[in-house]
């Protein structure tokens, strides 16, 4: 049984138990090809309450819940800030990921690391959250506290772009082109090697026509959410925005 297979068989599982017991059950944090390996099979989980969350609607790596949606997720934001701004190292979101792996934790426990200021909000089970709290003192060269928070700066996930641009056609890889500055072949090609995902599912037809609020993620190149036509230049050109996150 492949990774892919073992995963499908751990939703069916959990779906089952929440399910038969009447209880919750969570998985851990799921990245993107996890997350498209569940909504392949989300409809043979129809029989049980499902959802999805990070710690925030802009999160990309989510908790599955199955069962009660009433139930909390397993979530909590621990807010990592250098102790002398002054002298603190530039940190990254690489940095603050390898000083956490460092300590033994495992990647499925960790979800967005989002980097403001040289801070970091992390999201994280909360069954670790006083281990990273009371054991992280380090990042790089550069001594740092810990601590839970349930506040978070608005602009800490708001941090968008908007660009506009004219196109042909509304195709998936027209967009991905004008948005990072590819040519069709360079779009078709991350397509084609599976790094394209639209609304959390693995995307690899190039003539997609996207659609107003879809969220499109390309693997080691950023995320954008499609906007909408502003109108149609005389030439049938399409006059379009994409929010960028920065």
């Amino acid at each position: 049984m492949n990774e892919e297979e073992q995963l499908k068989k751990r939703f069916a599982d959990l779906a089952d138990k929440a399910y038969s017991r009447d209880i919750c059950t969570f998985t851990n944090f799921l990245g993107l090809l996890e997350l498209n390996t569940y909504y392949n099979i989300e409809k043979e989980l129809s029989y049980v309450d499902r959802s999805l969350f990070g710690g925030n609607n802009f999160c990309e790596r989510q908790i599955v819940r199955f069962g009660n949606i009433e139930t909390a997720f397993p979530i909590d934001c621990i807010h990592i800030t250098p102790v002398l701004k002054k002298f603190s190292d530039e940190l990254s979101h690489r940095d603050f990921l390898g000083a956490l792996i460092n300590l033994g934790i495992k990647r499925e426990t960790l979800g967005d690391i989002i980097i403001m200021d040289n801070e970091a909000f992390v999201f994280c089970l909360n069954k670790i959250s006083e281990f990273i709290v009371e054991n992280l003192t380090r990042v790089k060269h550069t001594v740092v506290k810990c601590n839970i928070t349930d506040t978070i700066p608005e602009n800490a996930f708001n941090r968008i772009k908007v660009k506009e641009f004219n196109v042909a056609s509304l195709r998936l890889d027209a967009i991905i082109g004008e948005v990072y500055n590819l040519s069709r072949s360079q779009s078709q090609n991350l397509i084609r090697e599976k790094r394209v995902f639209v609304n959390g599912r693995i995307t690899e037809n190039n003539s997609y026509n996207v659609k107003p609020e879809d969220k499109i993620t390309v693997r080691g190149m950023g995320k954008f959410i499609f906007g909408d036509t502003i109108h149609t230049t005389k030439k049938g050109r399409f006059f379009v925005d994409a929010h960028i996150f920065v």
